[in-house]
């Protein structure tokens, strides 16, 4: 296996390689987990929720199994009544047996025009069931997945969710399409085949009965290494999507930082993986088929000797012994076709098992049985902490006992230094992380008590990571409200003082933003987030180093905007920059997750303490930067 040198060794260093490390939830999903009907009756009930198409397929299958079983029995009757016993023929229809071979053929022609149609309506009904499959289970994922708290998207990484909707969703599609159809097909065929080889002699067919538990032993033994390596397989290609999304995402910074050449090979490291996962699951792949093809010729040899003993005594005819070789054939084939889709359907089952587990994923925070509405009023909203204790790692709590209360309609700023705790007081505010003691209040409701809806309704988030989708200006400031008129808009622009900046864009708000806002410099995407704040007309609302990404003069042109947008509005404000926090009504300072001052901007700067150097050393900062 290639490429591991010393450069992408470095790049690991003693915590592992940025984007390729593997943690241990890969190796927890690796493990082997027998196949398990669970899993197959919630795949079958994707498919089943199309009845009649399913039904259609059904049909078709056993008309194809019949067709093809009838083509064994014309080559039988022909030769029976035209080459071993050609006197019968001219008996029952008083002509030459050279017109039998041409009516058997004819016959054999008729029964491949009729394979031909209906397996043409069949193909088309199966791809369309496959894709009505897909179409729920992506159209699943996706709306669950929006519903999952913010905890869950800190543990799983976002390539991880893409393979689901890719990787394994393209493996359950497969199944859709080929298992079920051509399950009934083959399974009514091997059925009739085994029948008509009892017809013809049953001593024959009993003799070759004793294959069946050779072949049941051996697809016992393929079962386990298979369904494993199928599942390790998928794993390792869901390593390779979240590599591929992470370096997407941060292409900036592997350019800035020269990491194109690392990256590289980090990636062929995980690509050397993959392959080498395909290629095991390849070799046991390369002995399971090949043991029903050497079980069929097997099994031709054991005919071949028996059945001319039989002929020898008089117990069957020639004619009889060419049709049961002909449905032996049929009957093997029906069996390899079945083996391989039973390994199409192990691969299908792995795939199908991880978006089960992300659909069978419950979020933490959900409306409890007796939640109601945020009741929306004219002025902003109370918030009040008690005693509240919060960590993303319930064992490493970041805020430790925050009180405090904010009147509604008035502001409040938090400060501190990065890793204080402000951020998070942000998410318990607008509900995106559940505390784990203390309580949290809206208007003097508990916040578990309100509807996740209507306390999102109420609250506009403005973060330091201004994210915008793909689309236009507008599209993007009318996100909250998607109903929201062009003049709306345009008003909203217009009291921020921004509408000139955007007009200024080749297509003015009909301007496209680009990949992640990248069509747009930083303070533009950061003008855009506002507006979109204003347009949602929230009741609460959190600006978290809203401003850090806007420069000096910009941020001056925008105060006497956003102090509009704050009126009549509870307004929570974190900043590092302190020439944003002067005119709130309440300033607390948080240190380790500790609320160590309160109080006014005046107030805070007399007291002499936390905040005063911190404004100090603001000062500091802002006049070196001057000169």
């Amino acid at each position: 296996m290639s490429v591991q040198t010393g450069a992408a060794a470095a790049a690991r260093g003693p915590g592992g390689a940025l984007v390729v490390a593997s943690g241990a939830q890969d190796e927890k999903e690796a493990e082997f987990r027998p196949f398990r009907w669970s899993i197959a009756r919630r795949l079958l009930s994707y498919m089943w929720r199309h009845r009649g198409l399913q039904v259609r397929i059904v049909w078709y299958g056993l008309l194809l199994a019949v067709i093809n079983s009838l083509v064994p029995e014309a080559v039988k009757q022909t030769i029976a009544l035209t080459i071993e016993h050609p006197e019968r023929w001219t008996a029952l229809t008083g002509l030459e047996p050279e017109h039998g071979l041409f009516a058997g053929a004819g016959a054999i022609a008729v029964l491949g025009l009729a394979f031909y149609l209906v397996m043409r309506v069949r193909l088309m009904a199966v791809n369309a069931l496959g894709e009505h499959v897909v179409f729920d289970i992506r159209h699943d994922l996706f709306r669950h997945v929006q519903t999952l708290d913010m905890s869950f998207f800190d543990r799983v990484r976002l390539g991880r969710v893409l393979s689901r909707g890719t990787g394994d969703v393209a493996a359950v599609r497969s199944a859709a399409v080929q298992v079920i159809p051509r399950t009934v097909i083959h399974v009514g065929m091997g059925v009739f085949a085994l029948a008509r080889m009892f017809s013809f002699d049953w001593p024959l067919a009993s003799a070759l009965c004793v294959m069946g538990p050779v072949l049941y032993f051996g697809n016992t033994l393929f079962d386990r290494h298979l369904t494993g390596a199928y599942r390790v397989v998928q794993e390792s290609f869901s390593r390779l999507t979240a590599n591929i999304a992470e370096t997407v995402s941060g292409v900036r910074v592997t350019q800035a930082f020269v990491r194109e050449r690392v990256n590289a090979e980090l990636f062929a490291e995980l690509c050397d993986h993959h392959t080498a996962n395909n290629m095991r699951a390849a070799r046991v792949h390369g002995m399971y088929i090949p043991f029903y093809e050497l079980s069929g010729q097997v099994a031709a040899g054991l005919i071949l000797l028996f059945g001319g003993w039989r002929i020898s005594g008089g117990h069957m005819g020639l004619a009889e012994l060419i049709g049961f070789l002909l449905y032996t054939g049929a009957f093997f084939m029906s069996v390899i076709i079945l083996a391989d889709l039973y390994n199409v359907t192990l691969q299908a089952m792995a795939g199908a098992e991880r978006i089960f587990a992300l659909l069978d994923s419950r979020p933490s925070i959900v409306d409890g049985p007796d939640a109601a509405p945020l009741e929306r009023t004219a002025k902003g909203a109370e918030i009040e902490f008690r005693g509240v204790t919060f960590g993303y790692n319930p064992g490493r709590p970041v805020l430790h006992g925050v009180s405090f209360r904010v009147p509604a309609g008035t502001s409040v700023a938090l400060v501190g230094h990065t890793g204080s705790g402000k951020t998070s007081t942000v998410g318990l505010i607008s509900r995106l992380y559940a505390h784990q003691s203390g309580e949290v209040l809206i208007d003097g409701r508990r916040i578990e008590d309100i509807s996740l809806a209507s306390l999102h309704e109420q609250t506009g988030l403005v973060l330091q990571d201004n994210f915008l989708f793909a689309g236009s200006v507008r599209d993007n400031i009318r996100f909250a409200r998607p109903d929201a008129s062009d003049e709306a808009v345009r008003s909203a622009c217009e009291r921020l003082g921004c509408l000139g900046v955007f007009e200024a864009l080749p297509r003015g708000l009909d301007s496209d933003v680009g990949e992640r806002g990248g069509g747009l410099s930083l303070g533009q995407r950061q003008l855009v987030t506002f507006a979109r704040a204003m347009v949602a007309d929230p009741r609460i609302l959190m600006l978290d180093e809203a401003t850090s990404a806007v420069d000096t003069f910009t941020e001056h042109r925008i105060q006497l905007a956003l102090e509009k947008l704050m009126e009549g509005r509870t307004s929570v404000i974190v900043a590092h920059r302190l020439s944003t926090v002067r005119r709130c009504d309440q300033i607390l300072v948080l240190d380790r997750g500790r609320i160590v001052e309160r109080g006014g901007h005046g107030e805070l700067l007399a007291a002499g303490g936390v905040y005063a150097e911190l404004y100090r050393e603001f000062v500091r900062l802002s006049e070196g930067a001057v000169d």
